[in-house]
């Protein structure tokens, strides 16, 4: 969800709709985790054994197999050897929570936990647990018996470890000793913000810049809520008699979202410092700025005050600027991936083209449309974030990238308090003319933060239209014609008003125009010298492109033998329209391209490959920085 706090992970799904083995797994990532959800079918079938033999291997990849049923494990001795499973089948009720968390765990256990040794056994690398609770009151402590009870008495205590102190132990000492290491669940019951114990493990936590999640049980009323318990996610839970496995479950689920989301995101950080999205200098955060984090920004010598960071960074999405005031008024510039350099494209117009492949071609990228809508509204965040003007020729279907990129845009337009959020949508004729109410609602949604320029029809086409106020459908060689000079047309209109452009995905096949309609848009910009941002690693025609460019033969889907074949009624209108699409004439012209867009070869090779959105959004920040800089 746009503006979410959640993990952000990027999660591919390497699976087939017919018969044969998969596409290779992507290992492009520092770290590589394959979960293989293994049952009596999958190995049941020779070629997907064949596949699971051949799973790629080394030091920055891990492969945790999942039993969905008892049957595999002989089967796949030769492949996992000893290496244990996650037996979903044995998960009984709540089945999907529990698959969660144990997904979950391990991507935390091997690739964020900061104190994982190669020597450490999997019980020392598990998640631990610190049950903050109030000992004099009844709901606190029954929950955290309750919850450590759960952990330890069910497959969960695979998965974590709920730390009690040890009776004879320094009890400050253990406390701290203890925080530092884990995360901290902190069981509000009404008496909690008021004991001093419970105020310093919050404090500790804070400090140590521990993940640290609230499960909320008040029963009746606090008079003051500690003010540093303040600032983290909060799960409720009722409690009456004995919380249920579901509760349980919840808190859980809970602790490890906001764990692995806590570290992931200063990994993120620290990748956004060094490609310059983010200042390289300032102080990282993993959680909004508050007041506790005072003692990290400020120091102080005898009677002055010296500011230690005068920058720093959270993750997205930005707090109101409210939160920022009590910080800003010391000298201290509170942003986020998305505030940061938030001028940079002032006067810029940027071009998007993006629209979904086909669903197979999707699939053997272990992608779906959710990767290029996450695509769409990143893009569209961080470009209209730094003042630029966001131009879009589409259509006005529902659920379609018009509406993902202006919803993005609304979102953005409350989110920084700001009425400069600009978008231009660009609609060739007869499109506006399909559904004069579905306009209407349109206009009525977004005229706060869009401009919907309706294109007319070129001259040259008007004479084959009997009426301009009437929708054409494009069910002819004429009628086909007759849009592909509209949206050709409009193409050429928003490229002649446009910076740069960004492109990924493009259908091959089932479009209206001339040819591909990202292909034209991606020839319009080649051809007039403008920037061109190709995200090649979204399948689709900027793929193709990006081949092209690569030096790689032409793409079968770029041939006109092939789109004769795939494209019914083509052939027809073309013959209409008495002359043919040069594709051979299109790929020399590809092969010659500049993109001019800021970044060297070696940065342009890794955005025509990666299939990671915060990848390939660094490399637009930083081209687009370059090409500023230098206006």
């Amino acid at each position: 969800m746009p503006f979410a706090r959640s993990m952000n992970l990027p999660v591919f799904l390497i699976t087939a709709n017919k018969k044969g083995k998969p596409a290779p797994i992507n290992t492009s990532a520092k770290k590589t985790m394959v979960f293989v959800f293994a049952s009596k079918d999958m190995v049941g079938d020779d070629e997907w054994f064949d596949y699971l033999t051949q799973l790629p291997q080394g030091s920055s990849i891990c492969a945790v197999p999942v039993a969905v049923d008892s049957s595999v494990f002989t089967s796949l001795k030769c492949v996992f050897q000893t290496r244990n499973y996650i037996r979903a089948y044995d998960f009984g009720d709540n089945i999907e929570e529990r698959c969660f968390i144990a997904i979950a765990h391990e991507i935390y256990r091997w690739s964020l936990n900061e104190s994982l040794e190669e020597h450490k056994t999997g019980d020392e690398t598990a998640l631990k647990l610190f049950l903050s609770h109030c000992k004099d009151g009844e709901t606190g402590l029954h929950l955290a018996r309750s919850l450590k009870q759960f952990i330890d008495h069910s497959p969960m205590r695979n998965f974590f470890d709920a730390t009690d102190i040890g009776i004879g132990y320094k009890f400050d000492e253990e406390i701290e000793r203890q925080i530092k290491s884990s995360t901290l669940v902190a069981i509000h019951s009404d008496p909690y913000s008021s004991r001093y114990w419970c105020q310093r493990e919050i404090l500790c936590a804070k400090e140590n810049k521990r993940p640290i999640i609230a499960v909320d049980t008040l029963e009746n009323y606090e008079d003051r809520r500690f003010p540093f318990a303040s600032n983290v996610p909060s799960v409720h839970i009722h409690v009456k008699g004995q919380p249920s496995d579901g509760d349980m479950l919840r808190i859980l689920t809970s602790a490890l979202l906001e764990t692995v989301r806590f570290y992931y995101s200063k990994l993120m950080l620290e990748q956004f410092a060094s490609t310059g999205v983010v200042d390289a200098g300032a102080c990282i955060l993993s959680r909004p700025p508050e007041v506790a984090d005072i003692p990290i920004l400020l120091s102080r010598d005898g009677d002055v005050i010296y500011c230690r960071h005068r920058t720093v960074v959270y993750p997205d999405p930005p707090v109101y600027s409210e939160e920022h005031a009590f910080l800003g008024a010391l000298g201290i510039q509170c942003m986020t991936p998305l505030t940061s350099n938030n001028r940079m494209l002032q006067g810029w117009r940027v071009g998007l083209s993006i629209s979904e492949p086909s669903e197979e071609e999707l699939l053997l990228l272990g992608q779906a449309t959710t990767h290029l809508v996450t695509v769409s509204q990143e893009i569209a965040r961080h470009l209209l974030a730094r003042c630029s003007v966001l131009v879009y020729g589409g259509d006005l279907r529902r659920e379609g990238f018009t509406g993902f990129v202006l919803d993005e845009g609304l979102a953005l337009q409350t989110r920084l308090g700001s009425l400069k959020i600009y978008l231009e949508d660009y609609l060739a004729w007869p499109l506006y003319l399909s559904n004069t109410q579905e306009l209407s609602d349109w206009k009525a949604k977004y005229r706060s933060i869009a401009r919907l320029i309706e294109m007319p029809p070129p001259q040259d086409v008007e004479g084959l239209i009997i009426n301009k106020e009437t929708f054409l459908p494009p069910t002819n060689a004429q009628n086909w014609y007759v849009w592909s000079r509209c949206l050709t047309t409009m193409r050429e209109t928003v490229n002649e008003r446009c910076h740069a452009r960004v492109c990924a995905g493009g259908r091959h096949s089932g479009y209206k125009g001339l040819m591909p309609g990202v292909l034209e848009e991606i020839l319009l910009a080649a051809n007039t010298k403008k920037p061109l941002f190709l995200l090649g690693g979204f399948g689709g025609v900027t793929a193709s492109v990006c081949k092209i460019l690569r030096g790689e033969s032409v793409p079968v889907e770029l041939t006109l033998e092939w789109q004769l074949e795939n494209n019914e009624g083509y052939g027809e209108m073309l013959r209409f329209a008495k002359g043919s699409v040069d594709y051979r004439q299109i790929a020399e012209s590809l092969r010659s391209a500049l993109l001019n867009n800021g970044l060297s070869e070696e940065e342009n090779g890794k955005l025509f490959e990666t299939p990671f959105v915060e990848e390939a959004l660094s490399l637009i920040i930083k081209g687009l920085s370059t090409l500023t800089a230098a206006t």
